[in-house]
């Protein structure tokens, strides 16, 4: 598959799953506000996982169809932001042992794709450059 072809193919499944979460958070947000709490809250709380699920197939997919440099150089992306993350992690605790306020897993995991992005965004940046 061409890389504009495979671009646009991804792109087409990344904003679908995107545009489907939004609608099923705010919708179950909205909805569950209303409920007493219970199994059915709980369950509905919980269904913009499923599009997130459908992201991940939708990245899955993509990274199976780049040629093996692509993978690779996107793998070191991941890796970096992964250290960031865990830097970050350890450090936070010890900071929370002395008050400092509990943060969301929702932090961590966009501090995980915000940094992936903007290493991306870097190492392209850099290796236009120095081309």
């Amino acid at each position: 598959m061409r890389e504009k072809q495979m671009k646009a193919v991804y792109f087409r499944e990344l904003s679908g799953s995107i545009i489907l979460y939004v609608l099923i958070l705010f919708t179950s947000i909205w909805i569950a506000k209303g409920m007493p709490d219970g199994i059915a809250k709980t369950l509905l709380v919980l269904s913009p996982v499923f599009p997130v699920g459908l992201m991940f197939l939708a990245i899955v997919r993509h990274f199976q169809r780049m040629d093996e440099y692509m993978r690779g150089w996107l793998l070191e992306n991941i890796a970096i932001a992964g250290g960031i993350t865990a830097i970050f992690s350890i450090s936070y605790g010890f900071l929370e042992t002395i008050q400092f306020p509990k943060l969301s897993m929702f932090v961590i995991w966009c501090l995980f794709m915000g940094s992936t992005g903007v290493i991306s965004c870097v190492r392209k940046w850099l290796e236009h450059s120095n081309a």
